[in-house]
């Protein structure tokens, strides 16, 4: 956290603000305004995180119970899970080789009698390829969620991320670009999805000021749930939300730089960005190794290996793709859901291994200047001078 989001925290505990918002006031309320404007879209609401958010959203769209949602296999199990908890179902997808997003034509594959839902996730910043995707769901009258936890400030054809769909979700866990410790953000263009969201997590005061009088009569209770962002939360993201856009594009020149400087050396591909987007905050920094090019017996485990002896912050990507996961490969282990929750593989899933192959991730700070990383360009470099060697040898 920077100086000023720990005396921004500071002063909001000396000068005894509350503890607890129910009616979106104060810190809460300017948090959600601020980040309607940053992010472009609108109105946005806090949730107390990004999975929380997402329940709220599915609970929002008021899809038939047992209709299916289609989700990328490798996003985060929360773009999908809390369908479970909105009596839905799950069908997972395959995704583009080059970026990991959404595979236009596999979505187009997979939809059937009972598909209700598309839920896209730019995954690690990447934005999908939102023409062919929002086309398709048009052309089938489906729902269109866009998880962006990912990709804070990403655009898609100059048109930022979060603005395509039904509704938009990000999340403020710590290691997301806009950080609350926890939190989530929820926008939709439907003021009625936006008054369902109120009140499947936000009851009493938020709900107290729905329009529609059908569900104000359910203000007291709301849907019984209880989401609300901590405000200590909120001023930690206001605080952290003042130079987001700097730091971002600060960030992508880093990354830019590396790339450029990557792309020289034998055996490694940077991360593909198509010409039509840009990557806000790039989640995570993933170039690939193609270990032919550096020697015939060098595998991408003595690569990673060698970089970590060098000093590089590097390691392999740790979390798998959703069909390796029990709760979308089998029943879940509740009876209540015993009849909505049948998670459906539509592979194969030739992209998403793809994608994944021979990945390096390189984790870099927000602080890390142009000398830290030709420090790592460097190391790249003699590492794959040294194994080219040794394996010629």
């Amino acid at each position: 956290m920077s100086e000023r989001t720990i005396t921004a925290v500071d002063r909001y505990l000396r000068d005894g603000g509350p503890l607890s918002v129910a009616d979106g006031a104060g810190v809460i309320g300017e948090l959600e305004r601020r980040m309607a404007d940053v992010l472009g879209v609108g109105p946005v609401l806090t949730f107390s995180s990004g999975t929380a958010a997402l329940h709220a959203g599915y609970l929002a769209l008021d899809l038939p119970p047992g209709s299916t949602v289609i989700g990328p296999v490798n996003t985060f199990h929360a773009s999908l899970s809390p369908a479970l908890h909105a009596g839905l179902n799950v069908v997972l997808v395959d995704v583009d080789p080059e970026t990991g997003t959404l595979c236009p034509q596999a979505l187009a594959e997979a939809i059937s009698e009972d598909t209700a839902c598309v839920t896209v996730s730019h995954h690690l910043g990447h934005p999908a390829e939102m023409d062919e995707i929002v086309a398709i769901c048009r052309e089938r009258r489906l729902r269109l969620v866009e998880d962006c936890s990912h990709a804070y400030l990403s655009t898609y054809k100059g048109r930022p991320v979060g603005s395509f769909g039904d509704l938009a979700v990000w999340s403020m866990q710590a290691r997301k670009r806009l950080c609350a410790g926890e939190g989530g953000l929820f926008a939709a263009r439907d003021r009625a999805l936006y008054e369902r969201a109120v009140l499947a997590g936000h009851y009493r005061g938020r709900s107290y000021q729905l329009r529609d009088a059908s569900l104000r009569a359910f203000a007291d209770t709301g849907l019984g749930l209880k989401y609300r962002l901590h405000p200590l939360g909120a001023v930690i993201a206001l605080a952290e939300s003042e130079d987001l856009a700097a730091r971002v594009a600060r960030r992508d020149d880093v990354l830019q730089h590396f790339s450029d400087r990557l792309s020289r050396i034998a055996g490694i591909r940077p991360p593909i960005v198509r010409e039509h987007v840009t990557v806000g905050g790039w989640f995570s920094y993933r170039p690939r190794l193609v270990p032919g090019e550096v020697g015939p017996d060098v595998t991408a485990g003595q690569y990673l290996a060698a970089l970590q002896s060098a000093g590089v912050p590097a390691h392999c990507p740790s979390v798998g793709s959703l069909d390796q996961m029990a709760l979308f490969s089998r029943p879940a282990p509740l009876r209540v859901v015993e009849g909505s929750w049948r998670p459906r593989l539509h592979g194969p899933f030739d992209g998403d291994r793809a994608f994944d192959q021979d990945k390096i991730n390189v984790t870099i700070r927000d602080d890390d200047d142009l000398g830290v990383i030709d420090g790592y360009v460097q190391e790249f470099a003699a590492v794959s001078r040294r194994l080219g060697t040794q394996d010629a040898r």
